[in-house]
């Protein structure tokens, strides 16, 4: 392989790490969503806080996977066991904006392909959470 392909290759695979990334961005804030709507909570405006202790969570406890994994899947408050649904949705988020995007490239059809898994995942979580009585 000559340097240009390596290069190539290089580039792609750093598309799609930052791919990835925007797309678990996206998806750990629908987990806030799938969280708050059926409780007819405010979607934006107040800060996440832990489900046990109410303790407001900073900036460094809500990245993405990273913050789930450097936790040990705990509050970094009161040590209650943080649920790795929560980072099983965020890593669904990352691969389907990198299959997205590698099905499509990085165009509209991306994107919508993108936001169909959003919402069907929201309707899923939402209506999963329900029939087993929570929320």
């Amino acid at each position: 392989m000559d340097m240009l392909t390596i290069s190539i290759i290089g580039a792609k695979i750093i598309i799609e790490m930052i791919m990835f990334a925007i797309g678990a961005s996206i998806f750990s804030f629908l987990n806030v969503i799938i969280y708050r709507l059926p409780r007819k909570m405010i979607l934006v405006r107040d800060r996440s806080r832990c489900v046990s202790c109410k303790h407001q969570l900073s900036f460094r406890d809500m990245i993405p996977i990273i913050s789930w994994v450097s936790l040990k899947g705990r509050c970094r408050y009161c040590k209650a066991k943080i649920s790795f649904r929560y980072t099983f949705i965020e890593c669904l988020g990352g691969i389907s904006a990198v299959i997205a995007t590698l099905y499509a490239g990085i165009k509209l059809k991306a994107l919508g392909i993108f936001l169909i898994t959003a919402v069907l995942t929201v309707v899923i979580f939402i209506t999963v959470d329900k029939l087993r009585g929570v929320g």
